[in-house]
């Protein structure tokens, strides 16, 4: 087991936001540094090959829709989620908390930002989704899989840093095989 820095990932929803994590968190581990992985209890059922010493689920849901109460439940769960994460973060003492997008990020990167904890979002896609346009605020580096991203200020364009988009060990193996076609 690595012994290095721990680094706190949050991710879920869908694989375009687990699989950049899992990237990431392969690359951490090689360079010896520890990984958890906070998301949301729906995604934290799917996340037992997750590369990360734990995971830590909290309460997240998406504020969409035109019912007023859907909306309201939801910003409770994220409210929720937010102070689970906050006391998760206080425990296992992470150096950063890096998001992947979609609502299961947003509890965690609050929980980090209220508790001083640095933070970094990755934005996979060419503009901002939504719950990463949320975060940009307050996260302290914006990654980019794109070297110009739409949906941002001036200020969080600033913070801006084109990284690429993180890629699998799996997926970089399977590139590098012949490809037979039907």
């Amino acid at each position: 087991m690595a012994t290095g820095k721990l680094i706190m990932l949050a991710a879920g929803g869908t694989g375009g936001h687990l699989f950049p994590a899992e990237a990431l968190s392969h690359a951490l581990h090689a360079k010896g540094m520890r990984v958890v992985l906070m998301t949301d209890t729906r995604a934290a059922e799917f996340a037992g090959s997750f590369p990360a010493e734990a995971v830590h689920a909290v309460p997240a849901a998406t504020p969409s829709g035109r019912s007023p109460l859907q909306k309201a439940k939801a910003l409770f769960a994220i409210a929720r989620g937010t102070f689970a994460a906050r006391r998760i973060i206080g425990q296992v003492k992470p150096a950063i908390v890096v998001g992947f997008g979609g609502y299961p990020t947003v509890p965690p990167v609050l929980g980090a930002s209220l508790a001083g904890v640095r933070t970094l979002i990755h934005e996979q896609n060419a503009v901002i989704g939504r719950a990463n346009r949320f975060l940009a605020g307050r996260a302290d580096v914006i990654a980019t899989g794109f070297a110009k991203v739409g949906g941002l200020t001036e200020a969080q364009q600033a913070k801006c840093r084109h990284v690429g988009n993180p890629v699998r060990p799996a997926v970089i193996e399977a590139a590098g095989q012949d490809y037979d076609g039907p």
